[in-house]
């Protein structure tokens, strides 16, 4: 069994190759249809963790996560982040990135999310990464950051 400590380990080294993905191609200022969609989709798939649908939110991730971490993995990494956070109050996204051809990443078109998110038990941070195929969004790879009470905010300036 995997222990959600091991899960948070995991969840910032994906953090950080997002992070430094997102440092080596800034965003693109334009916002248009291709991104409304992401923020859309991205929206949607935080809701199937709000609504404790783990085993839907894997189903529709891409290959990419899928080999990062199995189903069963998965369940259990939302569950225990629900645990630890609490139901969700309300969420919104206060930053996106657009990455073309990332290293180490199979190459396309990529976004990044960022979300500040209110749970019953705090305030978090989410980041969704996504892979643009065939038209659509698909997402590979979901950060939560629990804000610790006393710590400085996220410094996620909006940007469009």
């Amino acid at each position: 069994m995997i222990s959600f400590s091991a899960f948070k380990k995991a969840a910032g080294v994906w953090a950080f190759a997002m992070i430094g993905l997102a440092l080596a191609n800034p965003a693109s200022a334009q916002i248009d249809g291709s991104i409304d969609s992401a923020v859309v989709t991205a929206t949607q798939w935080a809701a199937m963790a709000d609504a404790s649908q783990a085993d839907r939110m894997w189903d529709q991730s891409g290959p990419a996560m899928q080999k990062n971490i199995s189903r069963d993995g998965w369940i259990k990494y939302q569950g225990a982040v629900k645990k630890d956070l609490g139901a969700i109050g309300g969420r919104q996204w206060v930053q996106i990135v657009r990455i073309t051809d990332p290293p180490n990443l199979p190459p396309g078109e990529y976004i990044n999310i960022a979300f500040t998110s209110r749970f019953s038990k705090g305030m978090a941070v989410e980041k969704i990464s996504m892979i643009q195929t065939t038209g659509q969004w698909i997402p590979v790879g979901y950060v939560i950051t629990k804000i610790e009470a006393g710590a400085a905010a996220p410094n996620l300036a909006k940007t469009r």
